[in-house]
């Protein structure tokens, strides 16, 4: 995803600038306005709809719905963001998907999925052969369970941007809840190649050497976890995982013990 500045940046490369504003006007033209409102959006919220008022039309929406965004306002932004999409008719495609995916992205930390994937899906309509906005609606397909279809569009991302780790450890973690756990481990060792740093990824891969009765190599790798990624959630997975190993292994040797004094 985007960062802000990234975003405020592709925005004003990709559209024409607008006209100069008439003498009076709060903004010079959009540039002005989203300069303003990566700074300080509340303020630049509130001014782009005085703005609007003086005529500017779909570059003050436009930076109202940024300048929502930037401000963490996402239910208010993600349908602004899709408002303004549909009114830039004229825009290239890909100055549209941009809008559409942020919308997306805006609804998916909004805890909106369903709204997330249509609004990902109508950014896919017109680039759809995006990697990243295939990538954003598999995360909001996978917040809904619907693992087959995280699978199809990461298969289209892997084959897009096979240098893509995130994806190739996304799709292992799918593969692994359809039970499909020969596939999950060659796309997690794809993502270690990658990525040899990925506690989520050896987490995985622990758990999968695990699910084979290979401890040895499942303890390694959960030790690796800790050492690589400490302090994160797979880090404090990792560590009950290595609880729970080293309290079988007291147990069996507990239960071998009374076997030899019988």
């Amino acid at each position: 995803m985007l960062n802000a500045g990234a975003l405020i940046a592709l925005i004003t490369l990709c559209l024409p600038l607008s006209a100069m504003a008439q003498e009076g006007a709060i903004f010079a033209n959009r540039t002005a306005c989203l300069d303003r409102a990566e700074a300080l959006p509340d303020f630049a919220y509130e001014e782009a709809k005085l703005w609007e008022r003086q005529g500017a039309g779909v570059d003050a929406r436009l930076c109202q719905a940024l300048a929502l965004m930037l401000r963490g306002d996402w239910e208010q932004a993600a349908p602004a963001l899709e408002s303004v999409a549909a009114e830039m008719v004229r825009e290239r495609p890909p100055v549209r998907a941009n809008l559409l995916s942020r919308a997306g992205t805006a609804w998916s930390n909004a805890h909106k999925l369903p709204q997330a994937e249509a609004a990902f899906g109508k950014a896919l309509e017109l680039t759809p052969r995006d990697p990243q906005i295939l990538m954003d609606r598999a995360i909001a397909r996978a917040g809904m369970e619907r693992y087959w279809e995280v699978i199809a569009d990461l298969d289209k991302v892997v084959e897009l941007a096979p240098k893509m780790a995130e994806a190739w450890l996304l799709r292992a973690q799918a593969h692994h809840l359809l039970a499909l756990d020969g596939k999950s481990m060659n796309d997690v060792e794809e993502a270690l190649r990658l990525s040899p740093q990925s506690g989520e990824a050896l987490l995985l891969r622990g758990n999968l050497r695990a699910a084979k009765s290979d401890m040895v190599r499942a303890k390694q790798d959960w030790e690796s976890v800790r050492r690589v990624a400490a302090g994160t959630p797979a880090a404090n997975i990792a560590l009950q995982n290595l609880n729970a190993l080293d309290r079988a292994q007291t147990d069996q040797k507990r239960e071998l013990k009374k076997k030899k004094e019988q």
